[in-house]
């Protein structure tokens, strides 16, 4: 059997790749191919884990008929924003100065102490500022993306959500695939792509002013996907943020980051 995993980055596929593959047994993996072709498919067990970021669907597309199961995850795009902003921590962080480093975990800690003073969209200006990450850009780029993959793909596709995931909901899914899912253990190196493995984190982080700012242009990327674009409820003022989650995690992805050369 050949299943095919897809989905933005932060939403679930590699844990889902690790569930699928040790349901299957011990198939071949590939892991994020920046393009698939028809030689690299052509084997069989198989399970290929693939990012929307690196779709290519006029070259891809017809590739779909190859695989016998194919799986789109999902993943509420509040919670996903977060995840990211936290990760991009490793992608740009060969780039930063230790001063550069100190001033990001200085803002993440006096978010995790007060989150409701410290407004998300106020962070990725400040995170622009330090490491030219244009957060925003990626947020609606990765909306508009995923929609447009899901008007012209999305009926090829059984659809899981990163909630469905967390709560082991894999009825549905295990009946699609013919195998019996648990939930996969990320190890080694994809380790660092792990964090809380909880959702609805977003009520803690956002602050009305968030609301404001990202409703309007998340409204219809929630409704093609089916989560509830009328729910923004927040928690309540005087919660706290998980030491281990915002800052402890990001000084664990900067230590995987060596410093940038000083220049003569």
């Amino acid at each position: 059997m050949r299943v095919l995993i897809i989905g933005e980055g932060k939403s679930g596929t590699t844990a889902l790749l690790r569930s699928v593959a040790e349901a299957m047994g011990d198939p071949e993996e590939l892991f994020e191919p920046r393009l698939m072709t028809a030689e690299d498919l052509d084997r069989d067990p198989l399970v290929v884990k693939k990012l929307l970021l690196n779709w290519r669907g006029a070259k891809e597309g017809p590739l779909t008929k190859m695989f016998d199961k194919r799986v789109y995850i999902v993943r509420d795009p509040r919670d996903r924003l977060i995840s990211h902003m936290l990760y991009d921590a490793y992608n740009r962080g060969e780039l930063l100065s230790t001063e550069q480093r100190e001033k990001w975990l200085a803002l993440l800690g006096r978010k995790a102490k007060t989150p409701k003073r410290v407004p998300i969209f106020k962070m990725m200006n400040a995170w622009w500022r330090i490491s030219r990450g244009d957060l925003m850009s990626h947020y609606v780029r990765a909306l508009d993306r995923s929609s447009a993959f899901n008007k012209r793909f999305g009926g090829r596709f059984h659809t899981i959500t990163y909630e469905q995931y967390v709560d082991g909901d894999f009825a549905a899914l295990n009946d699609y695939l013919g195998l019996e899912l648990s939930a996969g253990v990320v190890k080694g190196s994809e380790n660092r792509v792990a964090r809380s493995g909880s959702y609805d984190e977003w009520r803690r982080w956002f602050t009305p002013s968030d609301v404001a700012m990202f409703r309007p242009m998340t409204h219809r990327w929630m409704i093609r996907h089916g989560y509830d674009h009328r729910d923004w409820k927040l928690s309540e003022p005087g919660q706290t943020l998980d030491h281990a989650t915002t800052v402890g995690y990001v000084e664990e992805l900067f230590s995987r980051c060596p410093l940038p050369k000083e220049s003569d």
